[in-house]
């Protein structure tokens, strides 16, 4: 005998029915994939003549990136006083904002606290821009955060192309993933310059740091220090302290100056030598002797944020100070990849520096001599048996002359010159897409970079071979051949003059993100460093 379903039994399943339909209508974000995300994403890159147009009037629309990212940020709900609770920490600067925010972000995770970190560009995956705790957001995880930001601006708007081009997207979708996962900080790093930057919508961080400061984006920010120091400053903030590094003379008045104008004050960082450190040794996560002007910075920024997190009031000054090991250790976990990197191959050797300014170039030079010379010592062998190559690609309005003088003294074997695209027609879904230069351009850059090494190549016997490639993976093709046939001991590749370039080329060798787990070892180096500061304060006090 067959069963017949109650009336209210029909009803709840019609009910069931209905919500299960509209729920799948109202969130389709689970349903969608991070390649469609990077893809969608992709689409709202400024293409390479509306950006070259934009340039030409760069004071008007600079001046528009502020009130826009607050107007998306409103539709997402988001206000001021919601970035208040973030106790942002933002930092500007020509040379080493990234590495100033990884020792930054890796202090105040080891103080145990949830860290949000937002950085650009990106070397292999867009997730990278957006970290808690240190690690780039997962793949589900930022293809749920994307829709559900895309999917609101997107429904709000108020003529069809009225989205946020792709930083402008990234900064409001970080905003919104850090209030989501309820961080204790947001550390932030500006994009370019500092004034009309999207990541100037905050108006009440915590503290402000200001890294060195030099010429680079001069067509956007101006063709002197000053000029481009005015820019950077443009963060501070009413009753947030700036710090910063020494600088060019001619800037400190332009930072004071601006100082002034924000009601705030801007203070100098110690060398990192004068602080004490004893118990445990020096150590820096990240190499070379930048990285201790870096550093400086950010036990300063750090100091004044936990102060005022734990007491609520401020210290005054900016004097060096014994390091808590937590600091310490922060110091030495720090990682920033793209930056002095060295990745192996078996006997191949690539030397990853993004280094783009005469200054980053010289200290890149000095690495890359050093790590040159230990690797070879290492191999035991005659320097005919080991293959020096240079991978180099400047963009921009930078002098290639200029930035290729700094590596000009090394005997390069091979020098190769190629653009910062991977392979042809590569796919809209990448992570390393870009749409904002266009393959003109690119061809044009490369041919200027040649003949810039050609002429630095004429003041001199030609020592090298000059070899040009459109893409990445034809370099790395050409490495990949020189390695089974070439019978050399050790093959050297310093690449560098673009992170871009970096970036495109750490996506062909090692395409996925590699987060390495280090829980075990951190956690016998946490132990060390807590054990050396007990022993210190349980201590006698006449020890030193």
């Amino acid at each position: 005998m067959a069963k017949f379903l109650k009336p209210n039994h029909i009803k709840n399943f019609i009910n069931r029915y209905i919500y299960q339909s509209v729920s799948e209508m109202i969130q389709p974000s689970s349903k969608k994939s991070y390649e469609q995300a990077v893809a969608k994403l992709n689409s709202l890159q400024t293409n390479a003549a509306v950006l070259e147009r934009a340039k030409q009037d760069k004071d008007r629309t600079a001046a528009l990136n502020v009130p826009q990212t607050e107007k998306y940020l409103q539709r997402l709900g988001i206000l001021h006083f919601d970035l208040d609770k973030l106790n942002i920490i933002h930092v500007s600067g020509t040379k080493g904002k990234g590495s100033t925010c990884a020792f930054t972000e890796a202090i105040l995770r080891c103080h145990n606290l949830k860290t949000g970190f937002y950085s650009s560009p990106h070397l292999i995956s867009v997730r990278e821009r957006i970290r808690i705790n240190g690690q780039p957001l997962s793949k589900n995880k930022f293809a749920d955060y994307f829709w559900e930001v895309f999917e609101k601006l997107d429904n709000s708007k108020e003529h069809p192309t009225d989205l946020p081009a792709y930083f402008k997207f990234l900064t409001v979708m970080a905003f919104y993933v850090f209030l989501k996962e309820e961080v204790n900080v947001a550390v932030i790093e500006v994009g370019i310059g500092g004034q009309f930057d999207c990541t100037n919508v905050i108006r009440q961080p915590v503290v402000c740091g200001i890294t060195s400061l030099g010429l680079d984006h001069t067509s956007i920010l101006g063709d002197t220090v000053e000029k481009i120091a005015w820019h950077k400053a443009g963060i501070m903030k009413p009753g947030a302290p700036a710090f910063t590094v020494v600088q060019p003379e001619s800037a400190v008045d332009i930072l004071q100056d601006r100082a002034f104008e924000r009601e705030t004050e801007v203070h100098f960082v110690p060398p990192l030598e004068a602080y004490r450190w004893f118990p445990y040794p020096p150590h820096l996560g990240l190499y070379g002797e930048v990285q201790k002007l870096n550093a400086s910075l950010a036990l300063q920024l750090t100091r004044y944020w936990l102060k005022w997190h734990s007491s609520g009031s401020a210290i005054a000054g900016c004097e060096p100070f014994r390091l808590p090991w937590k600091s310490a250790l922060g110091l030495r976990a720090a990682k920033w990849p793209g930056r002095c990197q060295t990745v192996r191959k078996g006997n191949l050797f690539y030397l990853l520096d993004g280094a783009h300014t005469v200054e980053s170039l010289t200290e890149c030079s000095i690495w890359f001599s050093k790590t040159s010379k230990i690797l070879t010592e290492s191999a035991d062998a005659l320097r005919e048996k080991i293959l020096k190559v240079l991978v180099f690609n400047a963009t921009g309005d930078r002098s290639p002359k200029l930035l290729l003088s700094c590596l000009v003294e090394h005997d390069w074997d091979y020098v190769i010159l190629t653009t910062n695209v991977l392979v042809p027609d590569q796919s809209c879904s990448s992570d390393i897409t870009n749409f904002q230069v266009s393959r003109e351009s690119q061809l044009r850059r490369l041919e200027q970079n040649k003949v810039a090494w050609m002429e630095l190549q004429n003041t001199e016997p030609a020592k090298s071979s000059t070899l040009v490639f459109e893409y990445i993976s034809d370099v790395l093709s050409w490495i990949s051949e020189k390695e089974r046939n070439g019978h050399f001991e050790q093959i050297q590749v310093l690449v560098t003059g673009s992170l871009h370039l970096v970036g495109g080329l750490l996506s062909g060798i090692q395409p996925d993100i590699t987060e390495e787990d280090e829980s075990g070892s951190f956690k016998i180096l946490k132990s060390h460093y807590k054990h050396l500061w007990d022993l210190r304060e349980n201590s006698s006090p006449g020890t030193p």
